[in-house]
Formats: C-alpha cells, sequence, structure tokens
C-alpha cells in the first residue's frame, strides 16, 4: 500500500518533480559520456601520446563522483523541500514515522532510479551525437571510440544506484528525528547570519594571497616546463582556497557597501534583493567556489582543445610551404586548381637522364621557391623563399618533398637553359599551389591530393604533400582535441545545473516573501525584475571568477601549445550561450515556484 502511495504520489506530481527528473538525467546523462572516455583504454592509449592520461581520467572519475554526489544532494534537499509539509500532515493525522519514512525511500529510490536509466540513455545518445559533431566541424581522426560502452554503462547504473540508496536512507533518518511542528512550518525558521568584520578582512587578504600563489604557479609552471609537476599541486590547491575565501568576503563586503548606498537600495526592490543574496551567500559560498573551479577547468579543457588544433596548424605549415603540388597536371588536375584560393603558384620543369635530375635555374630567379622554417626554440615557422635553391637546404627540402617518390633520392642540378635544353630526355612538370589559407581550401586540397595517389599510387605510402603531413598530425593530436571539447562541453552542462538545482532548492522558503510583496501592492513586473538579477548575481559570480583563472592557466600551456590564446572567443561563445540557456532555465523555473 505504501509502496502504491508513493508511487501514485510521484505520478500526481509529476510536473512538480520535472525539474527533478530533468536534473538528474542530466547528472547520469553527463557521468556516462565522461566514463564512455575514462573507461575506454583502448580509446585512451590509441588517442593520446601521454602516458599519464590513464591517471588524469582516473582522477577526473574521484572528480566527478564527488561533483555528482553534491549535485545529488542538492536534488535531495529540492526533493524534501516540496514535500515536507505532505510528510508532516501525514505525521499528524496519524501515520506512523516508520511508515512515513519506508515511504520517502520508495519515492526517493524510484525517482533516481528512473531518471538515471533514462538519463543513461540519453548519454548515450548525446554521446554518439556530440562525437560525431565534433568529429565532422573540426576533421578530428579518433580511434576506438563508440556512443555505447557497456562498461561505462554498467559503472553509472552502479553509481547512481548506490548514491540513491544512501540518499533514501538519509531522507528516512532525517524524517524520523523531525518532529512533525518543524516539518511543517520548516519554511518559517529564521536564518542566521554570521556577521564577524574581522574574519571577513582576513580572509579577503588570505583569499588575495592564495590567488596569487596559485597565479604565479601556474604561469612560472608553463614558462619553466621542469617544475610543472610542482606547480600543478600548488596551483591547485591555492587556487581553491583563494577562490572560496575571496567569493566568501569580497561578495559579502559589496553587498553590505551596496546597501549603505541609500541611491541604489532603496531604488525598487534592490534592498530586498541585496538582503535575499547577504542571507544566502554563506550558503553559496562552497557551491560558487565548487562551480567556478569547475567552470575553469570546463572552459580550460576547451580552450586547450582548440589549443591542440591550432597546433596542427601550426605543425603542418612548418612541415610543408606550399599546400598544393601537382606532377604534370591533367585536365582534371587543372580544373581543380580553379577552384583554389590562390596566393602563389609556381611551375618549375625538369628532366630525368638515368640518375640525375635537371631543373631551369632561371624558373626558380622568376619564381622563387618558399620554404618553411622552424624555429625550434619558440616552435613557430617563417615563411621564406629562395631564388637559388642550390645554396639553400631547406628550399632543396621543399622541393625533394615535392617530387615523386622515386625522384627523391636523385642528383639534383640547376642549369641554364642552354644546358637544361640540350639534355636529351622528355620534360616534366612541376606545379606548387600556396592558398590564402589551408583549412578554408581543404575539401579540394584532399581531392587534388587523393587524385594524385590515383595518378601515382608510390605517393600513397610515401606522402610528401602537405595534406598527408595534416592527415599524420591531425591523427596524433585529434584524440586529444576531441577530449577537451567532450569534456568541457560535458561538464559546463553538469555544473551550470548544479547551481540551478542549488538555487531551485530554496525556492519553496521564497514564496511566502513573494506572495507577501504581491499581497501590499508589489507589480509582477517588478518581483521579476529583482528575480533576474538576484540570479544574474548568483550565476555572474563563479563565471567571472572561472574566466580570469583560465586566461591566466593558459600560461601552463605557453611552452607546449601555438598560440595557447589564438581564437580564444570560440570556447568562450560556447560557454556563453550554454551558461547563458541555464541561467533562462533557472529564472524560468524558479518564478514558477515562487510567483502567482
Amino acid at each position: 500500500m505504501l509502496n502504491k502511495l508513493a508511487l501514485s504520489g510521484i505520478k500526481h506530481r509529476i510536473r512538480d518533480y520535472s525539474v527533478l527528473f530533468s536534473g538528474l538525467m542530466i547528472a547520469s546523462a553527463i557521468f556516462y559520456m565522461f566514463m564512455s572516455l575514462a573507461t575506454n583504454q583502448a580509446f585512451l592509449s590509441s588517442n593520446s601520446p601521454a602516458s599519464a592520461t590513464s591517471f588524469i581520467f582516473g582522477f577526473g572519475i574521484v572528480l566527478l563522483a564527488i561533483i555528482t554526489i553534491v549535485y545529488v544532494n542538492y536534488a535531495n534537499t529540492f526533493l524534501l523541500s516540496m514535500r515536507q509539509k505532505e510528510y508532516g500532515m501525514f505525521m499528524m493525522l496519524g501515520a506512523k514515522s516508520s511508515k512515513i519514512s519506508k515511504m520517502i525511500f520508495v519515492e526517493t529510490f524510484a525517482i533516481g532510479a528512473i531518471s538515471t536509466i533514462i538519463g543513461t540513455l540519453i548519454g548515450i545518445v548525446a554521446t554518439g551525437f556530440v562525437s560525431r559533431w565534433l568529429i565532422s566541424a573540426l576533421d578530428m581522426q579518433v580511434k576506438h571510440f563508440s556512443s555505447f560502452y557497456l562498461p561505462a554503462f554498467l559503472w553509472t547504473l552502479l553509481f547512481f544506484v548506490v548514491i540513491f540508496m544512501f540518499s533514501a536512507i538519509k531522507n528516512s533518518i532525517s524524517l524520523r528525528r523531525s518532529k512533525v511542528l518543524t516539518l511543517l512550518n520548516r519554511d518559517s525558521q529564521p536564518v542566521k547570519i554570521k556577521r564577524n568584520g574581522v574574519m571577513k578582512s582576513i580572509q579577503a587578504v588570505l583569499g588575495l594571497i592564495l590567488l596569487a600563489i596559485g597565479y604565479f604557479a601556474m604561469w612560472y609552471a608553463g614558462n619553466n616546463p621542469g617544475f610543472i609537476m610542482m606547480g600543478i599541486p600548488i596551483a591547485l590547491v591555492t587556487i581553491v582556497g583563494g577562490t572560496y575565501f575571496t567569493i566568501n568576503s569580497f561578495v559579502t563586503a559589496v553587498l553590505v557597501m551596496l546597501k549603505k548606498n541609500t541611491k541604489y537600495s532603496q531604488k525598487g526592490l534592490n534592498n530586498f534583493t541585496l538582503s535575499q543574496l547577504s542571507f544566502r551567500i554563506n550558503d553559496y559560498t562552497k557551491i560558487l567556489a565548487m562551480v567556478s573551479m569547475m567552470f575553469a577547468l570546463a572552459l580550460g579543457a576547451i580552450t586547450v582543445g582548440l589549443g591542440f588544433n591550432n597546433q596542427i596548424d601550426n605543425v603542418v605549415n612548418g612541415q610543408n610551404y606550399y599546400d598544393v603540388q601537382i606532377t604534370n597536371p591533367d585536365a582534371a588536375q587543372t580544373k581543380r586548381l580553379k577552384s583554389l584560393n590562390i596566393e602563389k603558384k609556381d611551375t618549375y620543369n625538369y628532366k630525368i637522364d638515368g640518375q640525375n635530375i635537371y631543373y631551369r635555374a632561371s624558373e626558380f630567379k622568376k619564381q622563387p621557391i618558399g620554404y618553411a622554417q622552424m624555429n625550434t626554440e619558440t616552435m613557430q615557422f617563417k615563411l621564406k623563399t629562395s631564388n637559388d635553391p642550390a645554396k639553400n637546404t631547406n628550399a632543396q627540402y621543399e622541393l625533394m618533398n615535392a617530387r615523386l617518390p622515386s625522384q627523391r633520392t636523385m642528383k639534383v642540378s640547376f642549369v641554364g637553359d642552354a644546358e637544361y635544353n640540350a639534355v636529351n630526355a622528355k620534360g616534366s612538370s612541376l606545379v606548387l599551389v600556396k592558398t590564402n589559407s589551408f583549412k578554408d581550401n581543404l575539401p579540394v586540397i584532399k581531392q587534388i591530393s587523393k587524385a594524385e595517389i590515383t595518378r601515382y599510387p608510390s605517393l600513397k605510402d610515401a606522402g610528401g604533400d602537405k595534406y598527408s603531413s595534416y592527415t599524420l598530425i591531425n591523427g596524433f593530436f585529434s584524440g586529444l582535441e576531441f577530449m577537451g571539447f567532450f569534456l568541457g562541453i560535458a561538464f559546463l552542462a553538469m555544473l551550470a545545473s548544479c547551481l540551478m538545482f542549488k538555487i531551485l532548492s530554496g525556492a519553496n522558503g521564497d514564496v511566502k516573501r513573494y506572495n507577501m510583496l504581491y499581497k501590499i501592492g508589489t507589480q509582477q513586473k517588478i518581483l521579476r525584475s529583482a528575480i533576474n538579477k538576484e540570479i544574474a548575481i548568483l550565476f555572474s559570480v563563479p563565471a567571472i571568477l572561472g574566466i580570469v583563472h583560465v586566461l591566466i592557466g593558459l600560461q601552463l600551456f605557453v611552452k607546449i601549445l601555438y598560440k595557447p590564446y589564438a581564437h580564444i572567443e570560440i570556447p568562450f561563445a560556447i560557454f556563453l550561450v550554454l551558461y547563458l540557456a541555464y541561467y533562462f532555465l533557472t529564472r524560468y523555473l524558479y518564478k514558477k515556484i515562487v510567483l502567482k
């Protein structure tokens, strides 16, 4: 009977539970998405050159597990806040606390089990969609990855079953220990605000010092790779502590300062909003600090993933100056060339006599050959040209790569026109093209490269052109790039929804306050504006700190990645869109709970 009552309670309150179900489904979906990478050893070993990748993902599993437990705890609090009055009424009408605790156990576990199964299935679909989108959009080469991975599926189910088992037991014990009047009037309990100016000042100074140490450790480790094994733990500990103290002290100080500014605080419902934030900030400090750190890690993951994408361009351009090379172009290849946005096109004629290859020196005078020169210290390349390749080894190397494999070991001579014409051999031509952008012209370049392999099969394994280099290097970095983008998007969704649940878990306690304001004549428009401001502040605090952490944290990669800050607006834009989506969703759901 109790089981039937608990399940019918879920059915009749499905609209109220929609927020709870959606949040828990997001949690289980994202947990599966992460586990599909972290538990797939074949994927990790084949897509990452770093031997420590498995250890890093193992650490990530622990971190995600902690975040998920916190997330489920907030969801659990949200569930109790909606049902506590109803349980109190049952007990007041004579129901035994043991029976009620059993009912809430069944209800909590049922909600957890249903949301986990649905969420995991959503995670499988989302993993397939996100992976295909990333691989297609970024032209990645990822090996041994599957959207459905059985070990990840089983670990996700086991993890959430255990969590909800403990949550159900916790709810039952909490209900048994609560008095009927406490359950009925919990929303009316006063909130004690602890004010200690001296302690807040100490925290402010300590927070700034810890952040400064953490930022310096990241900068120093990035510029001195030998210090990186020590610098990262130092930065992690100090920045976590500094973030907590900074939020707890500075946000409180700003709120107090704004309340003292009567021109601002007495305008509209600003004083009410500031008071709401003041008595909540102590309770919100931990979650805001956690969201700030994970915001930085997630945004950093996407930014570094993009950095590996830029690294591909840098290494490829450092290997080859020309984007396209064609030997004796036929009509089809000539037609494809016309589809390219050409910046420089050089045509060189040559003849082969036995093991000797002859070029016209005059053609190089008119069309200096380009070559790429890599600076081994800065890992950056410079594009140069030479009109006398006989005296330039880099130019000779570029020209050697452009020849067919059978011709690359031949003795090369750069001769005058008369001597060239005297060579009794069939003439051939080599067309070298540099486009305005390798990536923008990649589809056509790919067609030309594959057509050359069809015409000259020996090129298949020997390579030499820029597209072959791109394929090889892209395969090396794509795994790391994929991990960065995939995990960054997944973590952002997790953390934003975690903050959303924290805000919504206290919404039922605010119903009376907003009802009172409504009864004394406050317009709905003003109430909505006050809610918008309050939630905007709670979302913006971790976002601002997280962005600062990322901007300074990228100093860790200045010696590893080529231009780590290049195109940084792309990951920031992705995060802004997803983060704003959660902000507007939280606003909407909060208003539905607290406003008539």
